[in-house]
């Protein structure tokens, strides 16, 4: 059930005297003193937060009227309507003025989570627009050279596109792919801001980054993204193969998302079933909470046609991704 949210617009002073300005949003009725946990947007540079202004909104809209979780939305110095210039990129220094003002705010115990990172140490943001209201971020990391090897989709963790991450995808890009990082997460609260997604607007929307990156890729999916990437590689041919990595079927489990017939819409064990004869690579990652369960897994590879293998790692290295990328690429030639 959704629910109107209540939104406080305001500016958030830094350490060197700059205003951020920025939106608090949070179910209505929830005073500061109830505030268990707030989650930050954190823009993309350049981005502002017009990018995730949505995000939190549907976030925050689809939360119980009890829910004591409020997402805070702001602009980098330098971005949007917050001070500064666009030469000035201490963003550490914006992050630990919002780290100041909540516990100031809400008190210490307060639990602060960032969404993630300001800034790119190795590749570069841009915003696809897809369908109307629609937008996918996503970060191009160049290759060091030119080379035959196909594009890879790297989809991380939903929410936490963060520095391992792009230290990941700059890794592959120093070892000769192109890269194209997102967050599923804020694609997908773009993507049913108006109403649940559907595989058609799954589709659609691939259909249309695949016409701007003009090649065929390889994607790679994180725990979570990893279904999102298995999904996708159903609906488009030309995909080569995917790397799914930890758990899946848990991606389709927010209705506010997907709606109330997700399960029926978005099968994973059909969906990997009509993946083939591309390759599927599915990886343990031993330790890690969101490996899912081996029953999960032994599930989506028996559906799974050849090409396919299990890979266990204990991390999940540019090394290990590289090895397992030129497998696929192997298998597809």
């Amino acid at each position: 059930m959704s629910h109107t949210p209540e939104e406080e617009h305001f500016g958030i002073l830094t350490d060197d005297d700059l205003y951020l300005d920025s939106i608090l949003i949070r179910p209505a009725g929830i005073s500061d003193d109830d505030l268990k946990s707030l989650r930050v947007w954190v823009p993309h540079f350049p981005l502002t937060k017009t990018s995730t202004i949505i995000c939190a909104r549907q976030e925050v809209k689809n939360l119980s009227s009890r829910s004591k979780t409020a997402h805070l939305v702001f602009d980098l110095r330098g971005t949007g309507l917050s001070d500064g210039d666009g030469g000035n990129i201490d963003f550490k220094m914006d992050l630990q003025g919002i780290r100041l003002w909540a516990e100031e705010r809400f008190g210490a115990e307060i639990k602060l989570t960032f969404l993630g990172l300001p800034l790119s140490r190795y590749g570069r943001v841009n915003l696809m627009p897809l369908r109307s209201g629609v937008v996918m971020e996503s970060t191009y990391y160049p290759p060091s050279e030119i080379t035959a090897n196909p594009p890879l989709i790297y989809l991380s963790t939903f929410g936490t596109f963060d520095r391992v991450d792009d230290v990941r995808c700059g890794a592959l890009a120093h070892l000769g792919y192109e890269v194209y990082g997102l967050d599923p997460f804020r694609y997908l609260l773009h993507a049913s801001a108006v109403r649940p997604v559907t595989p058609a607007d799954l589709l659609a929307d691939l259909r249309i980054m695949l016409d701007i990156i003009g090649a065929s890729p390889i994607l790679i999916g994180q725990p979570l993204g990893a279904g999102l990437a298995l999904f996708w590689t159903t609906l488009i041919p030309e995909i080569k193969g995917v790397i799914a990595i930890g758990q899946m079927h848990a991606a389709f489990k927010a209705s506010h998302i997907f709606g109330r017939q997700a399960g029926k819409m978005f099968d994973l064990e059909k969906a990997a079933a009509r993946i083939a004869p591309r390759p599927i690579t599915f990886v343990w990652q031993e330790g890690h909470p969101l490996t899912g369960t081996k029953k999960e897994m032994a599930a989506l590879y028996k559906n799974a046609g050849e090409p396919k293998k299990v890979a266990r790692a204990s991390e999940i290295s540019p090394q290990f991704l590289k090895k397992e990328v030129d497998w696929i690429i192997q298998k597809s030639s």
